[in-house]
């Protein structure tokens, strides 16, 4: 639960220069069909993490020493909820590769 739990103290503290620090230099982050680099990805996740009022309920669905499963509940302010799937790959100890799936949790 190394990796789940340091997910989730980086989001719940906004620790953006550590995040940094532990994404690959060649990270890479896909959704949908959007991709993006590490730059990118922090830049985002402090966008959304100003529009969006929690992760809710997280749910640690498989972690080894390569890779990590996990799900949550994002609530926006207007109060539309997601599930969402993330799946980080790693390599050199840290996060190289990430793909998410939100689903409308609203159904």
């Amino acid at each position: 639960m190394e990796k789940y739990n340091k997910v989730l103290k980086l989001l719940e503290e906004r620790s953006w220069d550590e995040m940094k620090g532990w994404l690959h230099e060649d990270f890479m982050y896909i959704k949908e069909t959007a991709l993006s680099d590490r730059q990118e990805h922090i830049a985002k996740l402090k966008s959304q993490f100003t529009t969006k009022s929690a992760i809710n309920e997280p749910e640690l669905l498989y972690e080894n020493e390569d890779m990590m499963a996990f799900k949550h509940l994002v609530v926006q302010k207007n109060g539309k909820k997601h599930r969402i799937t993330q799946i980080q790959l790693y390599k050199d100890g840290k996060v190289w590769r990430e793909i998410s799936n939100a689903v409308d949790a609203m159904q």
